[in-house]
């Protein structure tokens, strides 16, 4: 079954997309007595915490099978957008990777906060978005729900929930299965695995992966080193009883890419001042990184206002040095009267990676430790009605410590935070007739949230530039781990560094303080958080026969509140959304036809939005922060076609109509002699500090525009033909996608949108009938379309961007005993 084919299938191609999509996903060549079946294959999911069929299912949902990760190399957790449609996900610096779906999820990163998407790993929920490195490769499938599991997966669910399920240990089999590859960029990838019986009732799995290639960018980032290992024990000590234990680890080594320079911006200055902005291309291709020597000569010639010099060196280094283990048990006890699951898990995290980018360079450390633990209850009352009970609690602490160099402004960051959740949750579905099933969910959670932390922020001063201020002599913030080392530096210079306590105005604005000097502005932050909620879900299903139904439902999401360095700004409040579906799901012509459609209505309310803006200090700091900026309304429909048109003739399409608008979204941007760069409506205005003070802002109002992340239209089209030639089959793909024109920030300049495109794919496999072997020739983006995925500017005013991976094509070789 076409995994491309089933669920909503628009959302992978959003603009934020990294990686390019490769080539349609397949989930029935796990078995090879389908592969000549004049029917589409029947995938078995357990995304209702049951398993049953995805056609059975009265969720939207993409499946993805461990055929079809290995095929399109999927090595990273954005690597999975290549194989679901329903998902969009951007590779971050450290191994950090944002999901959005539909237009729903954040680009907060940081380690005090979380993620819109669940992300839950062999039956764990994974609480850092730094941390769901490692874990594709010997996978049983990946599951995607789309729209808020409130009820089932709970906090940090707004948007869906991703599901990674390995393969677990089979008794009395012995079996074997690797993989390799060789492709350009010197990209080498294997995976292997093997299952050995320990006697009757005993069987262990121990599995493992690699993958490596050098840089896509030409200053050297970009690269990736990356291997782990997964053990299993799996028993059955009694007809009722199972036990399986889980322990996997993973290194995360490599460079994350720097970014290309998309171009510069300059204020314009006519007869009566300021006249706007200029927008200068630098022509520069994705390829071009930011370490590059034409790139070096490109920044160093930009005037840096706030420094009142030009010259900035990007002379950081990116590296990864990252390391992720972890441990879970899953006990299964059965009884007359229903089925005890209970899961404890631990999982640890040591993660030191630096970056470039938009910085200098910027670099964090951090310990993040998480425990969790999960019990399900699960029977029937009768033949008509069935339940699910459960609770879970989940503790994690982390301890981090971070700086950013802004060539004019370094933070340095040393915290500690600490997440307490409690849930219980249940289910009940009733059939009051044979072909009705009506259910009913709920949860309720409760999050105790604390952050204690200092930010130490050095900012340069030269004086007014407007007022004509010019400091050659001025070095630019060092390349340095510390505050200490910055002091040092700047006392070695002549230059002094000036608390806020001491802080006096320079002449220009009216006071003594001789520029150019140095600004020491620590942030302080003792803070805790309190959040409770209910989640639910009410669905019915009607089934007109055995292979046709439809079902319709709502559900909440929550999304939990978190932390900023900023002053009075310390706290921000959870997100929620209300969905409503109606879908429906058919087999035809015996099997041969699938069509699904589904129809959707979301309203996301207390949307959590990231910006640089004034914190409330006194005098305020620019820092970033993440706010709750307002309410937007998301429709649209799904249709997706998957058609056997022979039984070695597989054809799908998807098609996705979504049309998204922020009913209220206004947010501030800070106010240094020049309104902000952006197409939406702004109004000067002031921000009072709780001391008195007011410092004059903007309040910029994007209200009325679309969302993030959100193709209004995109559509995929697949093909697969398998040609038997005795003893072995030519099985060849194809496919291409398009998506229409996306923002990914909160400007909605023209020039950083990401343009419709068309993306394609081919691949070519020689394989044993009996799937004993098999060799595979591809190509990923035959084009090389190289959209663009997001653009920030540094503060030499030039944007720095990040586009899909380049054209990539090699070998791929399979063994099976």
């Amino acid at each position: 079954m076409n995994a491309i084919g089933r669920g909503v299938s628009g959302l992978a191609i959003s603009a934020i997309l990294t990686i390019a999509p490769s080539l349609p996903a397949y989930a029935q060549v796990e078995n090879s007595s389908e592969k000549s079946s004049d029917v589409l294959a029947d995938i078995i999911v357990t995304a209702e915490r049951i398993s049953q069929s995805a056609q059975k299912s009265p969720v939207p949902i993409d499946v993805v099978s461990t055929d079809d990760l290995k095929q399109q190399i999927v090595t990273r957790a954005e690597d999975l957008a290549r194989a679901s449609p329903a998902l969009a996900a951007v590779g971050g610096a450290g191994g950090t990777t944002t999901f959005y779906v539909r237009g729903v999820g954040n680009n907060t990163v940081n380690a005090y906060s979380d993620p819109a998407i669940a992300f839950n790993y062999d039956g764990v929920y994974i609480g850092r978005p730094s941390s769901t490195s490692g874990m594709f490769y010997d996978l049983a499938r990946v599951e995607v729900l789309k729209g808020p599991q409130g009820t089932l997966y709970g906090r940090n669910a707004t948007g869906g929930a991703i599901n990674v399920i390995p393969n677990k240990p089979v008794l009395g089999r012995s079996s074997g299965d690797v993989t390799a590859g060789y492709g350009n960029y010197d990209w080498l990838t294997a995976q292997a695995a093997l299952n050995v019986p320990l006697g009757a009732n005993v069987a262990m799995r121990l599995s493992g992966n690699l993958s490596r290639h050098d840089a896509f960018l030409s200053d050297g980032t970009g690269n990736q080193r990356e291997y782990g290992g997964r053990l299993q024990i799996y028993a059955e000590p009694s007809y009722n009883l199972d036990l399986r234990i889980a322990a996997d680890y993973s290194h995360q080594g490599g460079a994350s890419a720097s970014g290309y320079y998309l171009g510069a911006l300059d204020p314009k200055y006519g007869a009566s001042g300021f006249a706007g902005y200029s927008f200068t291309p630098s022509g520069y291709s994705p390829q071009k990184g930011i370490g590059d020597v034409e790139s070096q000569a490109y920044l160093a010639s930009r005037y840096i206002y706030q420094a009142g010099r030009a010259g900035a060196v990007a002379d950081g280094v990116s590296n990864n040095d990252n390391d992720y283990w972890g441990i879970t048990a899953e006990l299964n006890y059965k009884t007359d009267a229903g089925t005890l699951t209970i899961q404890p898990a631990w999982r640890e995290a040591r993660i030191d990676y630096s970056f470039t980018g938009i910085f200098r360079e910027a670099g964090s450390k951090e310990n993040d430790r998480q425990a969790s633990l999960e019990a399900r209850w699960s029977g029937e009352l009768s033949t008509s009605l069935d339940y699910l009970v459960g609770g879970m609690y989940f503790d994690e602490k982390i301890k981090a410590g971070a700086y950013y160099n802004q060539f004019v402004l370094t933070p340095y960051q040393d915290f500690e935070t600490q997440t307490k959740s409690w849930a219980g949750f249940g289910k009940v579905s009733f059939r009051p007739i044979d072909k009705l099933t009506l259910t009913a969910a709920g949860r309720y959670t409760s999050d105790r949230k604390r952050f204690d932390g200092i930010s130490n922020v050095y900012i340069l001063f030269c004086g007014n530039p407007s007022l004509g201020n010019s400091c050659p002599t001025l070095p630019l913030t060092p390349l340095a781990t510390s505050g200490s080392a910055v002091e040092g530096f700047y006392a070695d210079a002549g230059v002094p560094v000036t608390p806020v306590p001491l802080f006096v105005l320079p002449p220009a604005l009216g006071g003594s303080q001789t520029a150019p000097f140095v600004l020491l502005s620590p942030i302080r932050i003792a803070s805790g958080l309190k959040n409770t909620k209910f989640t639910y879900r009410l669905a019915a299903q009607y089934d007109l026969s055995a292979v046709n139904m439809l079902y319709a439902s709502f559900e909440t999401g929550y999304h939990a509140g978190g932390f900023s360095f900023a002053r009075g700004l310390e706290s921000y409040r959870p997100e929620t959304l209300d969905a409503y579906t109606v879908g429906s799901k058919n087999r035809f012509m015996n099997g041969r036809l699938q069509v699904n459609l589904e129809a959707f209505l979301w309203k996301y309310r207390n949307q959590q939005f990231s910006q640089f803006g004034y914190d409330l200090g006194d005098p305020p700091s620019t820092v970033l922060l993440t706010r709750n900026i307002g309410s937007s309304t998301i429709k649209g429909a799904d249709l997706d076609v998957e058609f056997k048109a022979t039984p070695d003739t597989l054809l799908s399409a998807s098609v996705q109509y979504l049309h998204t608008r922020y009913d209220s979204f206004v947010y501030y941007a800070p106010n240094q002699g020049m309104p902000p760069n952006t197409a939406c409506s702004y109004t000067p205005t002031t921000q009072t500090t709780p001391g008195g003070t007011s410092y004059g802002v903007y309040q910029v109002d994007c209200s009325g525009r679309s969302a993030f992340n959100a193709p209004k239209w995109s559509f995929t089209l697949n093909g697969q033909q398998t040609v038997p030639m005795g003893g072995v089959d030519l099985i060849l793909q194809a496919g291409t996608r398009y998506r229409s024109t996306t923002y990914s920030s909160a400007d909605y300049l023209a020039y950083l949108r990401g343009k419709a495109n068309f993306v394609s794919t081919v691949s070519a496999t020689v394989a044993d009938a009996g799937e004993a072997w098999s060799i595979t020739a591809y190509v990923f983006n035959l084009g090389n379309s190289r959209r663009l995925v997001g653009a920030t500017i540094n503060n030499a005013n030039l944007f720095v961007a990040n586009a899909e991976q380049p054209r990539t094509y090699g070998l791929r070789a399979n063994v099976r005993f």
